[in-house]
């Protein structure tokens, strides 16, 4: 409960709501005492993605204006990802979030999206706006996802 609340005053409620946002209510019911038990320092107990769903719930609770999310799924199973990603998706719309990542599941969705090489922005739109004018963020998809990068510039050629 502490470790989602983080010293903010909220209900039991509101932590299984973003807690089941977050896909961490089931493990978190399966710890011995719940959502009132002790996980050690800074979670050493949990793994890896169950400690990143916390923080997603911690964040999902506070509600901000502005959320950054760094790799914040890097260490979840793509099927979990998906729910969280859909959680993401309804919970931040009419905020401002930035998303820091490498998987390109979690930006297809993006308002805005920036390619940066070696510290520089080099291309910066929509998905699909990308897939057509970005030479950079075309490699990204086709190393990705293993589709045949002939194919797809000539997909991107049609619809210009």
């Amino acid at each position: 409960f502490e470790n989602i609340t983080f010293g903010r005053t909220s209900s039991m409620e509101e932590v299984e709501i973003v807690a089941k946002q977050a896909q961490a209510h089931r493990f978190i019911t399966e710890l011995p005492n719940g959502y009132y038990s002790e996980v050690g320092e800074r979670g050493v107990q949990l793994s890896g993605g169950e400690r990143q769903r916390i923080a997603i719930a911690r964040a999902f609770l506070s509600d901000p204006r502005i959320l950054i999310l760094d790799d914040s799924t890097s260490a979840i199973d793509s099927a979990t990802e998906d729910k969280i990603q859909k959680a993401i998706r309804n919970i931040l719309k009419n905020r401002t979030t930035i998303l820091i990542t490498h998987r390109l599941s979690q930006i297809r969705w993006a308002d805005l999206i920036l390619v940066l090489k070696q510290g520089e922005i080099v291309a910066k739109g929509t998905h699909e706006e990308l897939l057509k004018t970005s030479e950079e963020y075309r490699k990204i998809f086709v190393k990705k996802f293993d589709v045949d990068l002939d194919y797809l510039l000539k997909q991107c050629e049609e619809e210009l």
